[in-house]
């Protein structure tokens, strides 16, 4: 009987190690996804748009603010909307006494949107935002977004995505996670839009 050298055997050993890291690279960043846009939402590309803190389903105390200022750099970015400044949309809510949670009926945010002087309002809700533990922690983040016309109450773009961290060779924090999964989120509306 023929024994392996040496040698072999220790490049069987980094092979297997090698694949084995790449597979667990690639296990990371899992993404899931699902879309709507609207066919006629390239005319609404220049329209005014709030975007309204997030509604936090998550425990994390400031998840759906921290998703509303990543989407509305996102859309910033893009040069999507005119964008109404996040301070004057959370000024004008505090006046008007408008709590955003409520804002996912259609009538209501079709009211806020005339309230704000604006011609759309992109809606959310933050469904995961934080690390999911095992042999590591990995961070998971899961939105969901509407962008609905103010005067019809039209739903213009639907998005719901969720993502978990990059793998053991991308060490992604949980910002970097959320933006991620918001950059997959508007660009089908980007496309669509012709941005």
């Amino acid at each position: 009987m023929r024994l392996a050298r040496p040698e072999n055997r220790f490049l069987r050993l980094a092979a297997a190690l090698l694949l084995a890291a790449a597979v667990a690279a690639c296990a990371g960043n899992v993404r899931e996804g699902r879309d709507f846009v609207d066919p006629g939402v390239a005319a609404a590309a220049t329209a005014k748009v709030a975007v309204l803190p997030f509604e936090n389903l998550t425990n994390h105390p400031n998840a759906g603010l921290i998703a509303a200022q990543l989407m509305m750099t996102e859309l910033y970015d893009r040069g999507l909307f005119q964008v109404q400044e996040e301070t004057r949309t959370r000024k004008l809510l505090a006046e008007l006494k408008i709590d955003p949670a409520h804002l996912t009926d259609i009538a209501a945010a079709q009211q806020a949107a005339g309230l704000l002087e604006v011609d759309a309002l992109v809606i959310g809700s933050v469904s995961e935002f934080g690390y999911q533990h095992g042999l590591r922690e990995e961070p998971v983040v899961g939105l969901n977004a509407r962008l609905v016309d103010g005067k019809t109450g039209a739903v213009l773009w639907a998005s719901s995505h969720s993502a978990t961290g990059g793998g053991y060779l991308d060490r992604s924090s949980l910002n970097a996670t959320a933006q991620k999964v918001i950059s997959a989120m508007v660009g089908p509306l980007a496309a669509q839009a012709g941005r």
